[in-house]
């Protein structure tokens, strides 16, 4: 292994040694408090360490991990069961967390980069040295040969320069070693400044502000998708469920007939799921007609779906966009608007053939919830055609970017509603259109 700090970035053992180094480090890792509260998170560190080091890193896929160290069944689903990805957001976590105590900073690294379960290996930052170095390494200045010719002595009645000729040697002897190493400082200081001042001072991007919210949350995004519904609950079942009754005892009954997801709400739920798998997020699945109120509580929360999705008509019914149900057998469903309810201009039949919608609508809004206090992100349209259409919208940077341009300053910290409309072929929508929006 190369000596400290000869080696800057990843670094990849090659010898038996030099694996030997890196069990050496694992296992004063998976010894600290941060890993031995739990077996889940050393028992993934150590089994994705130990493939890497026997350069099985192809192997390294969430489902392999899932079944090998989770001992999920071979056809588990990833998605409903994201155990891998939440238990590599720990791990990472806790890597940064040691790494960070100086007591640490001198050993080998392990760390595990967002998106990936390939650890990395590397050794210690090299930037200390530079601040270290001692005074005895700096060239000090050599004294003139002894064949070089001595100044002479000038007549008295000549003004005497030579004092201060020798005085200026001998301050310069004395002080230049000292001045190359505040240089040596300055230039250390003013490359970090440059480097973590262009990191600090840039600008975050449209997409960034929205997530932001859920992406730095200390808790897992609940990621609400509606369901197929096969079974139905009785009213007053779902009037409790909708008034915050924490027991679901009484859905248990439903729930293996109610684990169909359209495809269009799979396809949103994807886009989310890899947003926030990409930062690093812990997020946690479920199906909106087995989701209690105490479960919005807990943490962001994202619902997708709307007329499948009891959560989303619950939630919005409340903001000045909302989705109106017909009050007869009518199946127009529209989404209408507190400050013009007499419009029904964004509607579509729900029963209609997908061959047969022209235009559909949708809502992509994100706010504080005042009963739950968590923030709420919604993309849900009238049929599945809306729903991608605001799962599109959610997360494309040059929409919101535009949406950012027309809502003033500070607007990544503003509740935000918006009406979409999408044209539909052949149940294929087209790129999403702002249609209303306001801001508080």
């Amino acid at each position: 292994m190369p000596s400290a700090g000869s080696v800057i970035g990843a670094w990849h053992p090659k010898t038996e040694s030099e694996r030997q180094l890196v069990r050496s480090q694992l296992e004063r890792l998976v010894s600290d408090s941060r890993f031995t509260a739990s077996k889940r998170y050393p028992g993934m560190l150590q089994y994705i360490v130990e493939q890497t080091l026997r350069e099985n890193e192809d192997s390294l896929k969430e489902r392999t991990i899932g079944i090998e160290v989770f001992h999920r069944p071979p056809d588990y689903d990833t998605n409903l069961d994201p155990v891998v990805r939440l238990c590599a957001v720990e791990v990472r976590k806790r890597l940064v967390q040691y790494y960070q105590s100086s007591a640490h900073a001198n050993e080998l690294r392990i760390e595990l980069n967002p998106g990936s379960y390939v650890p990395v290996f590397s050794e210690p930052p090299s930037d200390a040295h530079i601040l270290q170095t001692p005074l005895a390494n700096v060239p000090s200045i050599q004294t003139p040969p002894s064949d070089v010719p001595s100044i002479q002595m000038l007549p008295a009645d000549v003004p005497s320069i030579a004092e201060p000729v020798s005085q200026s040697k001998r301050t310069e002897k004395i002080y230049w070693p000292a001045g190359l190493i505040v240089s040596g400082l300055i230039v250390v200081i003013v490359a970090l400044g440059a480097r973590y001042g262009r990191q600090f001072n840039k600008q975050r991007s449209a997409l960034e502000e929205v997530w932001s919210p859920l992406l730095t949350s200390s808790k897992p995004i609940l990621l609400c998708v509606g369901g197929t519904k096969m079974a139905t609950l009785a009213g007053t079942q779902l009037i409790e469920l909708q008034s915050g009754a924490d027991d679901d005892a009484f859905l248990q009954p439903f729930a293996n007939r109610n684990d169909f997801v359209p495809f269009s709400d799979v396809q949103v739920l994807s886009r989310f799921s890899s947003l926030a798998d990409a930062h690093g997020q812990a997020f946690r699945v479920q199906n909106s007609r087995t989701t209690v109120s105490s479960q919005l509580r807990e943490g962001p929360v994202v619902l997708i779906g709307a007329l499948n999705n009891d959560w989303t008509l619950n939630r919005t019914s409340s903001l000045r966009f909302h989705f109106q149900r017909p009050v007869d057998s009518n199946p127009v469903y529209w989404i209408a608007d507190t400050q013009h309810p007499e419009s029904h201009a964004w509607q579509v039949n729900a029963q209609a053939r997908a061959s047969d919608v022209l235009k559909d609508y949708a809502i992509a809004a994100r706010f504080t919830d005042e009963g739950t206090g968590q923030i709420v992100l919604v993309a849900a349209g009238i049929t599945g055609s809306g729903t991608r259409a605001a799962g599109e919208f959610l997360t494309d940077e040059a929409a919101l970017k535009q949406l950012a341009d027309s809502a003033g300053a500070d607007w990544g910290k503003k509740n935000f509603e918006v009406v979409l409309s999408a044209q539909v072929v052949n149940g294929m929508q087209g790129k999403p259109t702002v249609e209303a929006k306001t801001f508080w």
